[in-house]
């Protein structure tokens, strides 16, 4: 994870170098905050398939040359799970997991102006490391090793930003088995999908 973080920042700081070395467009860049709300499933037989709310929130680095940019957010989410049989095949367990989220996405403006809303169009991937995950309704023990502690996902969403605000949405889906149980009755694939609504401030 920390090699994740610093190579964020060190491309953040290439890319803003090199416009600044060109002297042509000057590079904008951005530092702000976001908070919203994580709806999120994981996929596979033993648990409930629909998108159940969290929340997120954290800190925007970005920078930004004309149209073209690269963002990249240092968040907290909170994902909440519901079992069908995980476990016990009679009740359903509720799971509360918290994640450290770091998305690094690249991003194009396809409309607005300086007077206008802009709209811009972000994809990439994001880094997430499990922080802890607890059982709501005592329907296990620390199921912490059943979940892989690491967890990539493809990104892709869109921000309107008007002035220091944005409104913005993006989905997720992973490309990393979640799962981390050898147990034959519940050894499958899960994979994390979810969708995030957010508001932001740029300070910057």
């Amino acid at each position: 994870m920390k090699r994740v973080i610093l190579s964020a920042i060190t491309a953040i700081c290439l890319l803003a170098n090199g416009a600044q070395a060109q002297q042509v467009t000057p590079v904008k860049c951005d530092v702000g905050v976001k908070l919203g709300a994580n709806f999120a499933q994981l996929g596979g037989d033993h648990w409930e398939q629909s998108y159940q709310p969290g929340i997120l929130a954290g800190a925007i680095v970005g920078v930004r040359k004309h149209k073209i940019g690269l963002q990249v957010e240092f968040l907290l989410n909170t994902a909440h799970y519901t079992t069908k049989d995980l476990v016990d095949s009679v009740r359903k367990g509720d799971f509360r997991a918290t994640y450290f989220d770091i998305p690094v996405m690249l991003e194009y403006r396809v409309l607005g102006s300086k007077a206008l809303p802009k709209v811009w169009l972000m994809g990439g991937v994001q880094f997430s490391n499990l922080m802890s995950i607890k059982s709501l309704n005592d329907y296990a023990g620390d199921v912490k090793s059943t979940f892989n502690s690491g967890n990539v996902a493809g990104v892709l969403g869109l921000e309107v930003r008007y002035m220091k605000f944005t409104l913005g949405g993006r989905y997720l889906l992973g490309f990393t088995n979640v799962n981390n149980e050898d147990v034959s009755t519940i050894k499958q694939s899960w994979s994390s999908r979810s969708g995030q609504v957010y508001l932001g401030f740029r300070f910057i």
